[in-house]
């Protein structure tokens, strides 16, 4: 019974990472006939276009084997001492590009006083990415009035670190916030994966950290990502003899 569930569960997850792998396929080969196209015709502007579709779909390629080898693997982060605020700052810059391009108005609040601290550079980057990204993709939903604000903050009593990611689109229904972790369920009706999330929390507990949601219906998403603080020790002193 327990091989065949398993089973079960891998069938599923195959099924749902083809036909995402099959969409992205597409996109690709729609963007290169246009590429091609254009070449043949002599026109830039239709090049341009193909390859804009191009890069899209190698994005989403690219995030999804991400997603896909962050989750699969238990591993420890890859501590470092580093500027939450500029890694922060780097997902803002990186998705400024969509955000434009869907309307939406993506505002970044950087907290004042952020000490240099001790964390994994790489993977609260993919955090921060995969829950700024279905920010952007709510906030979408709030046509010619999306707006996504980010935050960080620094709570020196605690000794916590929290970045809050704040949508104004359509918010969570009460009957999904139970499978908002879960793997492979998504809500943007085909367009994602339902993996960004749970990478995103996963990242975070592998820091000692956590992710909290609140959302109304109607008025839109806050999420927190919460990690704890942790401040560089001073090297020991080398011996001199």
């Amino acid at each position: 019974m327990v091989r065949a569930e398993r089973l079960a569960a891998v069938g599923q997850t195959i099924a749902t990472l083809s036909h995402h792998i099959k969409n992205i396929l597409q996109g690709i080969r729609g963007g290169s006939y246009l590429i091609e196209m254009g070449l043949t015709d002599h026109d830039e502007t239709v090049v341009g276009k193909g390859w804009k579709i191009v890069e899209k779909n190698q994005n989403k390629i690219s995030s999804l084997v991400m997603d896909m080898l962050t989750f699969s693997k238990e591993r420890e982060p890859d501590l470092s001492t580093a500027d939450l605020n500029r890694v922060v700052a780097d997902v803002v810059e990186l998705m400024q590009t969509r955000a434009d391009d869907l309307d939406i108005e993506l505002r970044w609040y950087p907290a004042e006083q952020m000490p240099n601290l001790v964390f994994d550079p790489e993977g609260i980057h993919r955090a921060v990415l995969n829950v700024v990204t279905n920010a952007i993709d709510a906030a979408s939903e709030n046509e010619g009035s999306g707006r996504v604000d980010v935050r960080s903050e620094f709570d020196a009593d605690e000794m916590l670190v929290r970045i809050t990611v704040d949508d104004n689109g359509p918010g969570i229904p009460p009957e999904q916030m139970d499978d908002l972790f879960s793997p492979f369920v998504s809500s943007k009706k085909g367009r994602g994966t339902g993996l960004g999330l749970p990478v995103s929390q996963k990242i975070l507990s592998e820091h000692g950290g956590r992710t909290l949601v609140h959302s109304e219906v109607g008025r839109g998403s806050r999420f927190t990502l919460e990690l704890p603080g942790v401040v560089p020790q001073p090297s020991s002193p080398t011996a001199t003899g």
